[in-house]
């Protein structure tokens, strides 16, 4: 029986035993409970604001007025609007966000000029790897998405001063209600989704969740086609009116085919940029494939005490499998013949195994006459990840781009591997943030974290084993209620990246420091029902590990150089945002975006990164029954210098991508919802700098589902 299986069984056992454990302890008290006693976990404020509370920056339960950090919430509203079905399709509407497909099955997204690696599920870190990928978990999963910008090095430890990810589960509703809903669209697509919430015992005390989606179809892109099955189930249980346990699993399997790795390149073989091909074109085969089942099961604990304090302790353990029969494309084709492109076939198989354990408490303190905020936390967090690469002695005969029908034909692979590789990293964090009020308009918010970091890879090429310990990471920032609705804030914030250099004693010189400055005024109108908010930042990379130019003799016994630290690339910008309902048929979600990214010597560090993004979705409802919705993308013009095969710059020009909804109620229960993507069929690269490849963005497409909710 394997890990998974263990977990799953013990996980539906304890769900089992659940209902039983609670009744026993509150029988005899059932119908006084009913009668006067509110369970805390039950009463959820409502306002008008997007969110009432959000932790995902400082763990603290602060508005978004009260966060001195940029942060966007993305949520069912506009999730189900646009029939945003996965994560990478939820960031393409995420204020500050680029989200690039490299490939058919394999998405990055980038933030004030730097990658996002910082996923959290529930707000316990995990770590992102982009060939199991996270992006492509199915959004049926979730109830919102929390996006804040910066360095986030408080709560998630290491990674890089861009943004985290804060991925929010659903939850059992206090209401028995479901939906059904199924759609045809584009390219032979259908997708059936369906999730319910219903009480499990007479006295409410247990409740449960279940989710499932299942999608398949055809693409744009020859010969490639989905095949992606996702299923969740929840259980909370109110063990006492002040302690909630919670339990959940979910199962995901993503069997596409005509799968490519890598894309297409940007060049012909005369430096003339390939934006003539046609969005179809591809360079996979029909027995491509990238196979992914990822199996999730987490625990969740928390306690109200009667002081005002709460503690929480979360587990989270993930497995993943990846299964890729691939083959990889390099060159540049010539211009009249669609010929010259090298092939590099490869059978890779990798499974990935993490842990997260967190544990917190927050709460009130008095201090100086006045009532502060404090949470602490430690977590513990471990990722392992073996891969196996199997080559083949096949010759590959590579037909033109232009006539690639099929494809090449399977070739044999070796049943041993031509080589594998070992991943594991380890941290370990203990951190603490307090929001102290000043005065009646003046807050502050402290924290601190330290962390100690392990790494350990090994491949036939290399190895590596080092530490990273007591890196300490500082929070701080300040807000000033100018107004009741409106507040100034500052704050700055600190991440760390691990890095094994060495300098000229053999000595590790640390890990990379990233530290993000950042300015900004937000509101509440329209008796908090719309929220604005404008940020200007500065982005700072240090301790970057560069050869030292006065020892360039290997260090004794090893095969490595000596580094020295030094200041790296930095970025610097604004955002403005706007989201929220300012009339009961009118919601927004706006935002503009400006990031400059700057290397040491002051050259473009990311030219493949748009400057200027625009993201603007609007949806009104016109009566009760009708409501219509658009949304437009743009970005500036993007460059990738050096990218032609004599050293040609590639350009992409500044593009929009613009989208329609309309959904109708025509009966109770009953809603038919239509989307038109891509309204205007632009045609553009969804990524230009991955291997200095590109893959185009889908043209103009269509979608119809129908909805029963109950």
């Amino acid at each position: 029986m394997n890990t998974f299986a263990r977990h799953l069984i013990g996980l539906a056992v304890g769900a089992a035993l659940l209902p039983s454990i609670a009744w026993a302890q509150t029988h005899d008290n059932e119908n006084k409970d009913n009668e006067v006693k509110e369970k805390i976990f039950d009463h959820i404020e409502v306002t008008a604001s997007p969110l009432d509370r959000a932790t995902t920056a400082t763990g603290l339960p602060l508005t978004l007025r009260e966060t001195p950090q940029s942060i966007s919430v993305i949520d069912r509203t506009f999730i189900d609007s646009f029939s945003l079905d996965t994560v990478a399709d939820v960031m393409q509407f995420a204020p500050g966000i680029q989200a690039q497909q490299a490939e058919t099955d394999r998405f990055f997204f980038r933030a004030r000029g730097r990658d996002v690696t910082n996923f959290q599920f529930d707000g316990v870190p995990i770590g992102y790897n982009s060939f199991f990928s996270e992006a492509l978990a199915d959004s049926i999963v979730f109830e919102r998405v929390e996006v804040v910008r910066g360095a986030t090095g408080l709560l998630t430890g290491a990674g890089e001063p861009s943004a985290a990810i804060n991925l929010i589960r659903k939850r059992p509703r206090i209401e028995d209600s479901g939906f059904a809903s199924a759609s045809v669209g584009s390219w032979n697509n259908t997708r059936v989704e369906a999730d319910h919430s219903q009480t499990l015992t007479q006295n409410g005390y247990i409740k449960g969740l279940v989710a499932v989606a299942h999608e398949q179809g055809d693409s744009y892109v020859h010969l490639s086609e989905k095949d992606n099955t996702q299923v969740y189930a929840v259980i909370a249980a109110d063990l006492t009116s002040q302690t909630r346990v919670t339990a959940g699993a979910d199962y995901s399997e993503r069997n596409p085919k005509g799968s490519m790795w890598g894309a297409l390149p940007l060049f012909y073989s005369d430096g003339t940029q390939t934006d003539d091909l046609p969005v179809s074109t591809t360079t996979a085969s029909p027995w491509n494939t990238w196979t992914r089942k990822s199996t999730n099961v987490f625990l969740q604990l928390e306690h109200a005490f009667d002081n005002g304090w709460d503690i929480q302790v979360d587990v989270e353990h993930r497995e993943g499998e990846m299964d890729g029969y691939l083959l990889y494309f390099s060159g540049f084709p010539d211009k009249e013949s669609g010929e010259g492109l090298g092939a590099s076939p490869n059978h890779y198989v990798s499974d990935r195994e993490q842990t997260s354990f967190r544990i917190l408490a927050s709460g009130p303190f008095e201090l100086f006459g006045r009532e502060h905020q404090l949470t602490a936390g430690a977590l513990y967090a471990k990722q392992d990840v073996d891969a196996a690469s199997y080559g083949t002695n096949d010759t590959i005969m590579v037909p033109s781009l232009y006539e690639w029908g099929n494809g090449v034909p399977a070739p044999n692979f070796s049943a041993t591997p031509q080589y594998s590789t070992t991943d594991s990293h380890s941290q370990k964090g203990i951190y603490a943030a307090a929001k102290l009020n000043l005065t009646d308009n003046l807050t502050a918010i402290l924290g601190n974290r330290i962390t100690d970091y392990e790494t350990r890879a090994t491949a036939p090429w290399t190895s590596s084993e080092y530490e990273n310990n007591s890196v300490n990471t500082p929070y701080t920032g300040v807000v000033y209620a100018i107004t009741d609705l409106i507040s100034a804030y500052a704050s700055y914030t600190e991440i760390f990246q691990p890095q094994d250099a060495r300098d000229r004693n053999n000595r590790l010189i640390g890990p990379i420091e990233g530290a993000n400055a950042e300015l900004g005024i937000k509101g509440d109108f329209f008796n908090e029902a719309l929220s604005a908010s404008f940020a200007v930042y500065e982005v700072e990379e240090g301790n970057l590990a560069i050869p030292d130019p006065d020892n360039t003799d290997p260090l004794p016994g090893t095969t490595l150089f000596p580094s020295i630290g030094v200041e790296g690339a930095k970025s610097k910008g604004f955002e403005a945002e706007l989201t929220g309902k300012p009339t009961k048929r009118l919601n927004l979600l706006l935002s503009y975006t400006y990031n400059q990214a700057e290397d040491a010597d002051g050259s473009d560090y990311a030219p493949y990164l748009p400057q200027r993004m625009v993201k603007a979705s609007v949806l009104y409802r016109l009566s009760d029954s009708l409501m219509v919705g658009v949304n437009a993308n743009w970005q500036s013009e993007t460059t990738n210098p050096g990218a032609g095969p004599n050293g040609e710059t590639f350009v992409q020009d500044s593009y929009a991508v613009v989208n329609l909804m309309a959904r109708y109620q025509f009966a109770r229960a009953w809603k038919l919802t239509a989307n038109l993507n891509n309204l205007f069929d632009e045609k553009y690269f969804s990524s230009i700098d991955f291997y200095n490849q590109g893959y185009f963005g889908a043209p103009r497409n269509a979608e119809v589902s129908i909805s029963y909710s109950w």
